[in-house]
C-alpha cells in the first residue's frame, strides 16, 4: 500500500472534473444571463439615460450661454449705436445753438451799430445847433460888449 499525504488527495480531488463542476458551470451562466438581463440592462439603460439626459442638459446649458452671450452682446451694440445717435443729435442741438447765437449777437450788432450812427447823427445835429446857437449868443454878447465899450448901441450884424 502506498502512502499518499493528505495535500495530494485534497489536489486530486479539486483538479478533478466531475458532475458537481459542471452543475457550477451552468448555474453561473444562467446567472449570468438571468441579471444581465433583468438587472443589469435595465441597470445600463438607467445610466445610459441618466448620461444622456446630463449631457442633453449641458448642451442645452451651453447653447443657452450662446444665446445670452449672443443677446448681450446685440444689447450693447444696440445701446452703443443709441449712445452714438443720442450725442450725434446733441452735438447737432449744439451746432444749431451756436448758430443762433451767432445769429442773436451779428443781429444785436446791427442793430448796435444803427443806434450808434443814430447817436452820431443826433450829436452831430445837436452839435450844430449849439454851434448856431453860440455863434448867436457870441454876436448878442459880443454887441453887447462893444455898445457897452462905445457906449453907443452897436449892430448885431457884425459892425
Amino acid at each position: 500500500m502506498t502512502y499518499t499525504s493528505p495535500g495530494m488527495a485534497l489536489a486530486g480531488n479539486v483538479l478533478s472534473i466531475d458532475g458537481s463542476f459542471l452543475f457550477v458551470f451552468i448555474s453561473i451562466l444562467v446567472l449570468i444571463f438571468i441579471l444581465n438581463r433583468t438587472l443589469f440592462k435595465p441597470i445600463n439603460a438607467v445610466l445610459d439615460e441618466r448620461e444622456h439626459l446630463g449631457a442633453g442638459r449641458m448642451s442645452e446649458a451651453r447653447h443657452l450661454l450662446a444665446e445670452y452671450d449672443r443677446k448681450l452682446s446685440g444689447y450693447e451694440d444696440r445701446l452703443r449705436e443709441a449712445r452714438a445717435e443720442a450725442y450725434h443729435q446733441l452735438e447737432g442741438k449744439r451746432r444749431d445753438a451756436l448758430a443762433a447765437r451767432q445769429e442773436a449777437i451779428g443781429a444785436v450788432r446791427v442793430e448796435i451799430a444803427a443806434q450808434v450812427a443814430a447817436a452820431r447823427e443826433e450829436i452831430t445835429r445837436q452839435a450844430v445847433v449849439a454851434r448856431e446857437g453860440l455863434a448867436t449868443e457870441a454876436r448878442v454878447m459880443a454887441a453887447t460888449i462893444t455898445s457897452r465899450i462905445y457906449g453907443r448901441p452897436v449892430g448885431s450884424g457884425g459892425n
